[in-house]
């Protein structure tokens, strides 16, 4: 079954008497809440703060009311990361634009999650956290951060706030050939299950034997719905042409003068050609 980030809020530190938890700690002097990897908190934007000794950053305007659209529609999509200053504050690692955001889009709190390691830790897992990264990306990412912190699974599991089970899944994809790795790497379409499952063969003749007929089952995919585009668009080029051909022989003819057994054929025609129109705008209407 599925492991699934926990939701939590921040816990002080337990004593003899008794365990409680902080709904919204205090800003200043927060020393005796502890806060642990790999849970996700939903903290108040109030108690997030700008890291002091980072600089500020120039925020483009226009990509922030984008953002705060986006927020509004959806959500946050993405957890910020924070830290615990040593005046007991807590700052914002990554994510202050959605922070900025979400206050416009008047969100009053927002999915973080704890960070304590080291910059090159923090830049790893904050590029771990993004929603673009392709199935390569990201496994490349993990190992890295595995080889950097000397993590095992389940400590790498804890940080990232994912189920053991999917971070050794997507580990997995590390062990295909370099050759499809490459080939994948800024490919956002490939499947990341169908990498884990090309990665679970143990001959890397089976991987690239596997990996081709994947290519050539989408290649063939695209090829089609592009062959289909093409003669769509064709076809009703041809067809608004022929259209506008009929409305002016149909302009041009004086039906009241038509002999009767022109007539009947005519008709027939018309209603034939009216029927056709009436079930291919229902059908059109039903694919929209």
């Amino acid at each position: 079954m599925k492991k699934t980030i926990t939701m939590a809020s921040p816990t002080k530190k337990k004593s003899n008497m008794e365990e409680c938890s902080v709904d919204s700690p205090e800003k200043t002097g927060i020393t005796d809440i502890v806060y642990e990897r790999g849970i996700l908190y939903n903290l108040s934007l109030n108690d997030l703060l700008a890291d002091p000794d980072q600089p500020r950053k120039v925020l483009d305007a226009h990509a922030l009311e984008e953002l705060t659209a986006s927020i509004r529609k959806h959500g946050i999509l993405e957890p910020v990361l924070f830290r615990l200053h040593e005046d007991g504050n807590l700052v914002i690692v990554a994510g202050e634009r959605r922070i900025i955001a979400a206050r416009k889009a008047g969100l009053s709190s927002v999915p973080a999650l704890f960070i304590d390691g080291n910059a090159s830790e923090i830049s790893l897992i904050e590029n771990l956290l993004r929603q673009d990264l392709t199935a390569v990306e990201e496994a490349e990412a993990l190992q890295r951060l595995m080889n950097q912190q000397k993590y095992t699974h389940e400590q790498l599991s804890a940080v990232i706030g994912k189920a053991r089970t999917t971070i050794s899944d997507i580990l997995l994809i590390n062990r295909l050939p370099q050759q499809i790795r490459d080939d994948c790497r800024g490919n956002r379409t490939v499947s990341k299950n169908v990498l884990i499952d090309i990665a679970r063969k143990k001959q890397e003749r089976a991987m690239f034997t596997a990996y081709g007929l994947y290519k050539e089952k989408m290649n063939r995919g695209r090829k089609t719905s592009k062959k289909r585009s093409t003669f769509d668009t064709k076809a009703l080029e041809a067809i608004v042409l022929m259209a506008g051909k009929i409305m002016d022989k149909l302009n041009s003819i004086d039906a009241t003068h038509c002999e009767a057994e022109d007539d009947s054929g005519f008709k027939d025609a018309l209603i034939n050609l009216r029927d056709w129109i009436d079930s291919f705008l229902a059908r059109s209407a039903q694919r929209r």
